[in-house]
């Protein structure tokens, strides 16, 4: 199944049957329905238009053999906020924040159990981004990405430079407030909110200056602008 690009919405499905090899169980101590758990969580996973894999929240004390009080503690306080998210009006993961907590914790947790339960949650999750289903979804992505870009200073919808105020010239471009080197989701690559038109001259200074992101491009909007008069 193919998902169309979004610039406002993730799309995602469901993860295939044995998209990714599940790693060995390595403590023959712990019962094995603490493994299952942990498989049962990730076979819930789903991929995303952005190329992200995503666990639904409500899979969380499968994955972390913990009861609900003790990992809605932990998703409140563990996970950082800009990795939580919904979609079609169900509350998910990125595997990614899952998988720093889990790498966290199984260093610093005391208990041997749980630290080897955390690693084959963290392996499970990081084999299932490394997926070729997830690998194909960011293959097309790339390949949309590149056929949008060259659309987005029409869509922006400006006719003139958003620096200067001067009327768009020839070889007037769209430039990513936040540099593209930045951006972790290809969603706001490709969202004409995301940046600004601005003429050649503009472009050149806003480069030579190594600006990065949107706070140093509004710090040097008025010394662009004087320089450019």
């Amino acid at each position: 199944m193919v998902m169309a690009m979004s610039k406002k919405e993730l799309i995602a499905v469901p993860l295939k049957p044995g998209a990714y090899e599940k790693p060995e169980r390595t403590n023959p101590n712990i019962p094995a329905r603490k493994y299952d758990n942990i498989d049962k969580a990730c076979e819930q996973t789903q991929i995303a238009n952005d190329g992200n894999a995503y666990i639904p929240e409500k899979s969380m004390p499968q994955l972390l053999n913990r009861n609900k009080r003790e990992t809605n503690y932990i998703v409140d306080n563990k996970i950082p906020e800009e990795d939580k998210t919904t979609i079609n009006n169900q509350r998910f993961l990125n595997t990614a924040g899952v998988v720093g907590y889990l790498d966290k914790n199984s260093h610093q947790t005391r208990n041997s159990e749980e630290a080897d339960l955390n690693r084959y949650g963290r392996e499970s999750l990081t084999r299932i981004g490394d997926s070729d289903q997830a690998e194909a979804q960011r293959r097309r992505i790339d390949a949309q990405v590149n056929r949008a870009l060259p659309q987005l200073r029409n869509q922006r919808g400006t006719d003139v430079d958003e620096i200067t105020g001067r009327p768009l010239e020839k070889g007037a471009a769209f430039h990513h407030t936040n540099n593209k080197a930045i951006h972790n989701n290809p969603l706001d690559v490709i969202d004409p909110e995301q940046g600004i038109n601005v003429n050649p001259e503009t472009h050149k200074e806003i480069h030579k200056r190594g600006i990065m992101d949107k706070n140093e491009l509004e710090a040097n909007r008025e010394s662009i602008k004087d320089k450019l008069k």
